[in-house]
């Protein structure tokens, strides 16, 4: 029995499965789970034939490194190409928007890495697309792509992944291939190691700054030798 002036436990295990009762419980089922996943399927389906011969996912995006120093290493899609990167292939903002092109003119490119790598996806998506021509004999707005023919119409197939190139979007890892444990690897103090290369790195600036002053130092003092 509890001490002083406390209500007495009244546990009950009975759990309420029933939903439609008077005691609705809190156990949650999901039965559901493969009519789910066939309605999804389906609905993806149907999204991919409403928008036929466009691609199911949308419009290119870039590849852009995620926020914050924890996930800045991992790569994902952004929101829209910068003026930058249109202007490296010769496209404007309006005309790219037209053809299946996001673009995003609040974004800038602090780095040649990402210009070059968006530039270069922006040119492999240019490289593979089909224009169609507009209905009712619509004249198009001059660009770079050209219209496609009837010939090519023909064989057109549809891009159905959920974003459109996704092979640039994640960074592939190289995998080493299994081998034999060395001598030297079997001896090893591995705390010890890792230690040392951590230091190594870090250091790595301030080392070879010193070794630049002396031999800046070194120079000088030959030439102040010889002209003596």
């Amino acid at each position: 029995m509890p001490k002083h002036n406390q209500a007495i436990p009244r546990n009950h295990f009975r759990k309420h499965w029933n939903p439609e009762s008077s005691q609705k419980g809190h156990i949650k089922t999901f039965f559901q789970q493969a009519l789910q996943k066939k309605a999804r399927r389906v609905k993806r389906q149907q999204k991919a034939s409403l928008v036929f011969p466009r691609p199911a996912g949308g419009s290119l995006r870039p590849v852009v490194q995620s926020c914050t120093q924890r996930y800045n290493m991992k790569s994902r899609a952004g929101r829209g190409f910068t003026l930058a990167e249109l202007k490296a292939v010769g496209l404007c903002a309006k005309y790219a928007r037209t053809i299946g092109v996001s673009v995003d003119h609040r974004r800038r490119n602090h780095s040649e890495e990402s210009l070059s790598a968006n530039t270069l996806r922006l040119k492999n998506y240019l490289s593979k697309l089909v224009l169609y021509p507009l209905q009712g004999k619509k004249k198009a707005t001059k660009g770079p792509v050209a219209e496609a023919t009837g010939d090519v119409l023909k064989t057109v197939t549809q891009d159905k992944a959920s974003t459109p190139f996704p092979e640039g979007l994640k960074k592939e890892v190289a995998v080493e291939a299994p081998r034999d444990v060395t001598k030297e690897e079997k001896t090893r103090h591995i705390y010890n190691y890792l230690r040392a290369q951590n230091r190594n790195e870090k250091f790595i600036g301030i080392r070879l700054a010193r070794i630049k002053r002396k031999t800046e130092k070194k120079d000088d003092t030959n030439v102040k030798g010889k002209k003596k």
